[in-house]
């Protein structure tokens, strides 16, 4: 590091090659379990799906849970920004047209952590531990709770004078129907779980109204 606190190019060089290298083992823990399931996700394993040394995930990560735990982040990060997008507004207050919006934006929200759930089903039984495999929620407590925090943030600018409650019931409906539907409980496609919880939907933004 420089005398300024500035790094200097070859520790910016090796560190966009820690991030690399950290990639290239979590897209094959991700291609592991896309193929085999999470149980195959080990350190042997995983050596040699990148062709590697088996010490050589070790010199980025503690072990099997660490990783597990990386890629439980990075799912979470990953929903709340696509949540984010599909819902984002500007000038939102308190007024009758910033709440409409708000309520249009928590519905394109919602149906955004279903269309995640649908395309990302391995990361998503990850996350939420569906798959078999427990990652302690606590480990990405904060990542998880951004994701409430948007849809609460959204309920609150809707005119919800319980937002956290009603959160709660809405994420409650979706995770559970994922779940159902992860395990072979409900028979339906996409476009009828993206209806029943549009459903779920109604109901609540009408009792906030």
């Amino acid at each position: 590091m420089t005398s300024d606190g500035q790094l200097t190019p070859a520790q910016r060089r090796r560190d966009r090659e820690r991030a690399a290298a950290r990639e290239t083992i979590l897209s094959a823990a991700r291609d592991l379990a896309r193929r085999d399931g999470w149980d195959a996700v080990t350190m042997r394993r995983l050596a040699e799906e990148i062709e590697y040394s088996a010490n050589f995930a070790y010199r980025y990560f503690t072990g099997r849970d660490d990783i597990l735990h990386a890629l439980v982040r990075e799912g979470f990060a990953r929903l709340r920004d696509a949540m984010a997008t599909a819902g984002r507004q500007t000038g939102l207050d308190s007024d009758a047209g910033d709440a409409a919006a708000a309520a249009a934006a928590l519905r394109r929200a919602g149906h955004a952590y279903l269309d995640f759930a649908l395309t990302e089903p391995d990361l998503y039984q990850l996350m939420y531990g569906l798959g078999g495999v427990r990652v302690p929620a606590i480990d990405a407590w904060a990542e998880g709770q951004a994701v409430g925090d948007l849809m609460t943030d959204l309920l609150a600018t809707a005119g919800d004078p319980d937002p956290e409650q009603h959160v709660l019931r809405l994420w409650a409906t979706a995770h559970g129907l994922i779940a159902l539907l992860v395990v072979g409980r409900v028979e339906v496609d996409a476009d009828g779980l993206h209806a029943l919880f549009e459903d779920a939907l109604t109901d609540c933004l009408i009792h906030v109204r």
